[in-house]
């Protein structure tokens, strides 16, 4: 098990290093793109660095998780205010949590976006579910919503 957690590891260290290399490509409306979110960890204090995408919908942006129970998760609870860094890029923003209708369609329209069949068979729903099929596994879910202005 150690093994898969350090090779996980850098596999996101790698990721991390190419987003921070690269020039950022816009987030479309109803699309999302990859980026470096940084945290403050909730025990450690030490900045974490996630690559995630970022889901622009009706002017807002946010992040999916579909583990509540994943660090990144748990670190934005306990400290919400964070980093979006892509590039060259820095944006200091607040991330706060999303629930009932507003989560339900954050999720159907991540679903959609997302076309990497590894990230897409984490949820346990997939790509049509219905509003009633979403809202039975909110529980276990996160959304956050990415407000500028307000870290």
């Amino acid at each position: 098990m150690a093994r898969k957690s350090s090779e996980f590891a850098e596999v996101n260290a790698e990721m991390v290093r190419k987003l921070l290399a690269a020039d950022p490509r816009p987030v479309p409306d109803g699309g999302y793109e990859l980026r470096v979110l940084e945290t403050t960890g909730r025990r450690s204090g030490r900045t974490r660095q996630t690559p995630l995408g970022v889901l622009r919908l009706g002017g807002g942006r946010y992040l999916v998780s579909p583990d509540a129970n994943r660090d990144w998760v748990r670190n934005l609870a306990a400290a919400p205010a964070c980093r979006v860094r892509a590039g060259g890029h820095s944006e200091s923003v607040r991330a706060q949590p999303v629930n009932g209708d507003e989560a339900v369609s954050v999720i159907s329209a991540y679903l959609t976006a997302v076309q990497a069949p590894w990230a897409l068979a984490a949820f346990p729903v997939g790509p049509g579910a219905s509003a009633d099929e979403i809202t039975a596994h909110l529980d276990s879910l996160a959304v956050f919503r990415l407000e500028t202005g307000t870290a």
